[in-house]
Formats: structure tokens, sequence, C-alpha cells
């Protein structure tokens, strides 16, 4: 659900007061545009922002916040994607990413990071989708991008710079609405991206894919093969594992969590469909980390909830890990 915009600007409000970079008597004369163009870590966000037909929106009345990537952000971010800075500035989805890094609102450090401490912490962007602010420690993140500099502030609002791009929350193209979890699992595993070959004989070993077939939702943090093997375990000999059940629904919770939702739950305990166990969902160096597992692929949306795929068996003391064979 998202949060209401009333309730974000009510709890800005309350840190707006000197709370900005330049004193209170002496009003900052550059708006958002020309406050980037004056800063040469934003040369890569000016021009994009210039390709998409964006810069008399961010030169309006405002105010606006922007989570503004660095130009050091945008190299790893088409290093990423395989992109030059060509391809970016020309592609059709450029507005939406960069839209998604504004807020129709002043959000200043203070107000941010008491809105991360909070159960509202699921807030809306500009292009409509949601985006979650969270801390680690007293590092602050939107999403998965770690706000490094905060309170630039401009005549119409305040940039605070960030260290990775952020993309828009979007279904994986793993995935399939038509499919159960269990279903979905099997034609992974069986189709062109070989990746979940144990987890579905630990599954049916165990009797649960009736379970994941069922109603939901559910959230499935899905184990590769890799993951499994690093346990010495293989499709011949999973089922052998003691406590499997057990430790299969430690990747389970009772609940869809998407990956933006899970951004938002950074240092809860969650409980899994285990009920001895929860695990704690983690951002740890702009990583999203589940019980210590990685998350490596968010998003695979089935028609009984969702599957995040991760690079660790998930094991608790109470359902230990399974000896490596």
């Amino acid at each position: 659900m998202k949060t209401k915009l009333l309730s974000l600007a009510l709890v800005s409000s309350l840190g707006l007061v000197g709370c900005g970079s330049s004193d209170d008597n002496d009003p900052v004369a550059l708006d958002i545009v020309e406050t980037a163009q004056s800063d040469d870590r934003f040369d890569t966000l000016v021009a994009a922002v210039t390709a998409a037909d964006l810069v008399g929106t961010l030169q309006g009345d405002g105010p606006f916040t922007v989570f503004a990537p660095t130009d050091a952000a945008f190299a790893a971010y088409l290093e990423d994607n395989s992109l030059d800075a060509a391809d970016l500035l020309a592609s059709d989805q450029l507005a939406d990413i960069l839209t998604y890094h504004v807020y129709a609102g002043e959000v200043v450090a203070s107000s941010a990071i008491s809105i991360a401490s909070s159960s509202e912490n699921v807030v809306e962007m500009v292009n409509t989708d949601n985006l979650a602010l969270s801390l680690t420690g007293n590092t602050l993140y939107a999403n998965l991008s770690e706000v490094i500099v905060t309170d630039v502030q401009a005549s119409n609002g305040v940039i605070h710079a960030i260290d990775k791009v952020l993309t828009p929350p979007a279904a994986s193209g793993l995935s399939n609405t038509d499919r159960t979890i269990a279903e979905l699992v099997t034609d992974i595993s069986t189709g062109s991206t070989d990746e979940f070959n144990i987890l579905l004989q630990a599954v049916v070993d165990a009797g649960l894919d009736d379970d994941l077939s069922g109603a939901g939702p559910f959230t499935v943090f899905a184990p590769t093969d890799e993951a499994f093997g690093e346990l010495g375990l293989t499709v011949a000999n999973v089922g052998t594992t003691p406590n499997l059940a057990d430790i299969l629904l430690q990747h389970v919770i009772g609940s869809e969590i998407d990956s933006v939702t899970a951004f938002a739950a950074n240092g809860a305990d969650v409980q899994t469909l285990n009920p001895s166990e929860k695990v704690t969902v983690a951002i740890v160096d702009g990583e999203l980390t589940i019980q210590g597992a990685t998350v490596v692929i968010t998003d695979v949306q089935a028609s009984n909830g969702v599957i995040h795929v991760i690079d660790t068996v998930i094991a608790e003391t109470d359902t230990p890990a399974p000896e490596a064979i």
C-alpha cells in the first residue's frame, strides 16, 4: 500500500527549520537544475534531465526532493546494464527512471531519517512507484542506494546525492502469473534457466509441493542449485537431509513481500512458515540480505505470491543447515 502523501508531508514539516546548508536569512538563489549544473558530481544527471525534457519540471515551484545519482553511480549503472551514455539518453524509459528519483515535497535529511525509522517508510515518487527509506545503523538508504551527501539546498527543494541509480520496481522476466509458485519453480527448473532443480526435488521430497500450490499469498526465498551444491547437496541426496521440511519452511513467508517492501523491512525480523524461526532482513553494503543470504534476483511473480532468488541456503539453530556431504 502506498503511503499517503499527506502523512509524509506532515512528518517532513517537522524537520524543515534549520536543516538546510544555507543560513535561514540567506535564501538559496539557484533552483534544483541550476544547483545540479553548478556541481560537477551531477554532469550525467543534468544531461539525462535535459534529454528527458524534465528541465522545466524541475525548475518549477516545487518543492521537490531529488535523490541524485552521482556520475560514478551512473557509470556503474551503465556498466552493469551493458549500456553507454548514448543508450541511456535515448532510452524511452529515461523519464520514468528519473522521476523515480523525485519526490513531490521537500524532505530534508532529518525528516528522511525520521521516516526511515517509522513504520510508514514507503513513499510514492513522482512516477507513482513506491520507494523505501530505511536505515542500516546511521546510514540512510533509498531502496538499495546509500545517501552519501544530504541537504544540498535549492530554491525549490533539496538534493540528496546517492551512490546507485534507482530503478523503478518491475516484475522479473522469469515471472508468470498464470502459474503457482510450485509450478513456476518446476517451469524454471526444466526451462532455459536451469537454477532450481535441487530446490524442486527438495520441495517434492519434503511434501511441500501441494502447499506451495495453495492460495497463498507466499514469499519464497529460493536458493539456487549452486547454493545447495555448496552444502554438498544434489538432486539425488537432498531428500535425505534431516529436518528438510523445517529448513524449506524457513525460506517461506506467509504473505507477499515485494522488493520495495523488503527494502523497507531493513533491520526487521520476519516470521517464516517454520513457527520456530524468523529471518532477519538487512541491507548490507547496498545488497538486500535475508538471514545473511544475498538476494540476487527479485520479484519473480507467480499467481500465489512472489519468489526472490538467494545465493545461500538459510538455516537457523533450531533447524540446522544440512552438513556438507
